[in-house]
């Protein structure tokens, strides 16, 4: 097994995130006990991977650190104290955190590359999947707060919603739009339509920063 470097980093963060996606879309299929269990594990290693992956500074290395076990402990929380609002937004609040931190340095590691290879192409598709996923836990957070302000999901916990936030998002990014799940409220339409916006502009921004980055080099 290769060691992370800056070389190939993204591979692994690329991985750690499609494991918590697809581990979000299987939560349903098993009993309530083993799937929060299971998620919970790989919420951790995710966090894990992505920290070390990412090569940033021992401050956001030790805040990864907190958030996991924070994050762990909230878990644990709820089998034996009522799990209130408030431990609802604190989980949400650690998952926005560590994606918008992971977001920040993956764009400037990508930024500031002057090669155009596998590891920044890979790295590309791991900020497009992290925007996507920075918004699914702002309608999360929305979902929380008001249970109506979307169509086509029912207010409840928050990690029963999971699968379905993050695909209405992806849809949304990729402006896809195929209206089984839409804004009801005026937040929730806002946060919508920023984040198509920003879904497009995505596309156009970092198209142009490799053929730039591939101009240069062969110059």
């Amino acid at each position: 097994m290769k060691t992370i470097s800056l070389e190939n980093n993204f591979i692994y963060l690329f991985f750690a995130l499609l494991l918590f996606l697809f581990s979000s879309a299987l939560q349903c299929e098993f009993s309530q006990y083993v799937q929060n269990g299971i998620y919970q594990a790989i919420v951790v290693l995710v966090f894990l991977i992505g920290v070390h992956s990412l090569k940033s500074n021992k401050s956001w290395l030790w805040a990864v650190y907190v958030m996991a076990f924070v994050s762990a402990v909230l878990f644990l929380s709820k089998y034996f104290f009522y799990n209130t609002i408030l431990f609802e937004y604190i989980h949400l609040l650690i998952f926005l955190s560590f994606f918008v931190g992971s977001f920040a340095l993956s764009y400037k590691q990508i930024v500031m590359s002057k090669a155009v290879n596998q590891n920044m192409i890979i790295g590309s598709l791991v900020l497009y999947m992290l925007l996507g996923l920075v918004w699914s836990i702002l309608y999360l957070l929305l979902l929380t707060g008001s249970a109506d302000a979307f169509n086509g999901i029912e207010g409840g916990n928050w990690r029963e919603n999971l699968s379905q936030v993050i695909y209405f998002s992806f849809v949304t990014l990729t402006t896809l739009g195929y209206g089984d799940i839409s804004p009801n409220t005026a937040l929730a339409k806002f946060f919508v339509y920023i984040e198509a916006i920003a879904g497009v502009f995505y596309i156009a921004v970092i198209v142009s920063s490799l053929v730039s980055a591939r101009l240069t080099k062969k110059d």
